[in-house]
């Protein structure tokens, strides 16, 4: 994912508009492959049936299309036979569905993985943003559409290079982090899931410019940005923030008040998130969201006595962090 990726601002037409669109969805993992797991709440082989399913039953409400799943019961598959079976049914595209875990239980948010490939990339990238926008207005937090590179230079997830290697457009669909409580509450109840579902199956009848008479929906006319094949490889992004700068605006002593300015920037994949730490760096805050703001200002109480040393951390699209210089605010003790 590059800044210098082309935007243009005409609707997407549609190549072959005398025969339906065939839409393969595939619900992620299942049989012994599991997935993602929290005990006693989430299954991620489960929840991606069930957000699946709910995609399916909304997109055959619109007219021109044809709809199928990879799987529908608890059947384990290779990421070669679902494309495979996307191939066979004739798939304009291939939307697989996951839900996401992080090893610190540190991240949340929803994101969209892509091909790194010519229009595979394309078509990836302008679903992929028609697909956040659905997610962002259920109050998700972004963390963009991307791409991954394996050590041989494809792409990284086996679905989409197998898809790609078939001829076939195919993301990655993670929703939501299952394992942290900024996300967890939006999949908490099968309704909740099922409502995953149909953002997806929205998203995709306005790429596809689906009309559904019986929901009175109609987006034969809908407009949206579509993003041109990169010129080589679209890689990803591997290198930390350029700039984070930390600053104490004011501070107060008798409160232990801090007033603090962070700016921080990423060319490239842009900056999510950010930490802070009152000792030094001995422990960190929480992951707050920082969204592309460039300049973020905020406030904290250092615990009373306490000689603070103030460092911030920003966090790009790929979660590579950059440290600022410590902030050593006056009137408070010496360290």
């Amino acid at each position: 994912m590059t800044a210098a990726v082309l935007l243009l601002a005409v609707p997407v037409v549609r190549t072959r508009a005398s025969e339906p669109v065939v839409i393969v969805i595939d619900p992620g993992h299942g049989g012994e492959n599991r997935g993602g797991e929290v005990a006693g709440q989430f299954l991620e082989k489960e929840i991606t049936l069930q957000t699946a399913q709910a995609m399916k039953q909304t997109l055959e409400q619109f007219e021109g299309v044809q709809v199928y799943l990879t799987r529908t019961t608890d059947q384990e598959l290779s990421l070669e036979e679902r494309a495979q079976i996307a191939k066979a049914y004739g798939a304009d595209f291939l939307f697989s569905l996951h839900y996401n875990m992080s090893s610190e239980h540190n991240l949340y948010g929803s994101e969209v993985w892509t091909s790194a490939f010519g229009r595979y990339y394309s078509a990836g990238q302008t679903f992929g943003r028609l697909q956040l926008a659905e997610m962002a207005g259920k109050g998700q937090y972004i963390r963009g559409v991307k791409t991954r590179l394996s050590s041989r230079g494809t792409d990284y997830y086996g679905v989409i290079r197998a898809a790609r290697e078939l001829d076939i457009p195919c993301v990655i669909i993670e929703h939501c982090y299952m394992d942290h409580p900024v996300d967890s509450h939006q999949i908490n109840a099968a309704g909740k899931v099922a409502e995953m579902g149909v953002s997806d199956a929205i998203a995709a009848a306005k790429y596809f410019h689906l009309k559904s008479s019986s929901l009175g929906l109609d987006y034969s006319s809908y407009s949206y940005e579509t993003v041109s094949a990169p010129q080589g490889i679209a890689a990803p992004d591997k290198t930390p923030p350029e700039t984070v700068n930390l600053s104490v605006l004011s501070s107060d002593a008798a409160t232990g008040r801090l007033d603090l300015c962070l700016e921080a920037h990423d060319a490239q994949s842009g900056i999510l998130y950010y930490s802070y730490s009152l000792d030094g760096g001995a422990t960190w805050s929480t992951l707050m969201p920082f969204a592309n703001l460039g300049t973020l200002t905020f406030s904290v109480t250092v615990p009373s006595g306490s000689a603070p040393v103030i460092l911030c951390r920003a966090y790009n699209g790929y979660d590579q962090y950059t440290e600022s210089a410590a902030a050593m605010p006056a009137g408070f003790p010496a360290g």
